[in-house]
This record gives structure tokens, sequence and C-alpha cells, in this order.
């Protein structure tokens, strides 16, 4: 049921009047008014309005900009393990994520601020963590409180290729990802403003 259905048919009944008394009392077709109620017809503003001002209520419209954007914590399930049984991050949606706050740059703090699932992988864990304060410090916000709660890793996670390629990943990787031994280099996952 609609939300133009139940506004009518529940402000219909609180002022204690019936379909034809609704009808007459604003003007409107009687079928009409039948028809919004069992949403068999999706009202116009106008109508609506009609309606409502002959209940003594008033109709109010707003914009609401309270959408939220991606969040990091819907992250936690983004990686898989290779046939090696290495773990494997899920670039294309770490990326996206990433694409959105370079976007929008204002959704930065709230997009970290909660602390995802743990994840089943102590390293993607560390990467998801990582990528938190680099956004947090990027945007200059607080990091999270959440992120001092993930250890770093024992074993230093690097991608595959050959020591000078592991080299240049290496000396390319954000602080915030290296100091928790994960190997990536910034423009593996941040785009730079072009």
């Amino acid at each position: 049921m609609t939300d133009a259905a139940i506004l009518v048919r529940e402000a219909r009944r609180e002022a204690g009047l019936s379909l034809r008394a609704l009808a007459e009392r604003a003007d409107v077709c009687f079928t009409t008014v039948f028809r919004i109620e069992h949403d068999q017809l999706d009202p116009t503003t106008g109508t609506l309005r009609k309606l409502l001002g002959a209940l003594g209520q008033e109709l109010e419209l707003g914009r609401s900009t309270s959408a939220r954007g991606p969040q990091l914590a819907e992250l936690s399930d983004a990686w898989s393990t290779d046939q090696a049984g290495q773990d494997q991050p899920d670039w294309t949606r770490l990326r996206a994520f990433l694409d959105h706050l370079g976007r929008h740059p204002e959704e930065s703090a709230q997009a970290v601020r909660s602390r995802p699932p743990a994840s089943g992988s102590v390293f993607f864990d560390n990467l998801l963590a990582g990528i938190a304060e680099k956004v947090s410090d990027d945007s200059g916000t607080p990091r999270p409180a959440w992120t001092k709660k993930i250890p770093p890793l024992a074993v230093t996670w690097e991608g595959f290729g050959t020591p000078r390629m592991r080299a240049t990943a290496a000396a390319a990787t954000p602080p915030q990802l290296a100091c928790r031994k994960v190997l990536i280099p910034t423009a593996s996952l941040w785009r730079q403003a072009g």
C-alpha cells in the first residue's frame, strides 16, 4: 500500500468521515477517493492537498538529504581466497567505495565510523582498518576508535610479482597500510583526481 493511500485513509478515519462525506467536503469525485484509498490511483499533490485540507490537515512536502552513502562496514565480505589459499580483496568493490568518497568527501567520516564485522581474514580486517585510517587522515577527521583494536599483521602481506615489482609496490604503499604490514600501492585503490 502506498503512502498516499495510507495517509488519506488514516486521516479520514481519524476525522470520522465516510468516503462519500470526504469526497463531498473536498469536492472530489467519490470514485477518486475510493481508488486512492484502495491503492488503485496515485493522486497528484493537488488532490492530496484538497483531501487533507477538507480534513483540517495540511500536506507538507520536503526533501531529505539524509540518504546514507556506502559504508566501509558493508565491505567485510569483499574478499575471497584464491587457488593458492591467499586472501584476495574484491578490488572492484573497494575502488567503488573509495571512488564514491572521492566524489563526496563530506561523507568520509560517516562512511568509516562503524566497525565492519570480522571478515574471517586477519589480512582483510587490517586492510579495512588501514583504509579507514587513510580516509580519515585525508579528510582531516579523527580516525575511528575501532581501528586501534585491530592489531597489525604478524607477517607482511604483499601482492604477486617479481621482487622488483613488490619493492615498487611497498614504496608506493600509504603509511596507514604500511604500518599494518599490508603492502598495496596507493594507486591500486585511490584514483588520482583528474
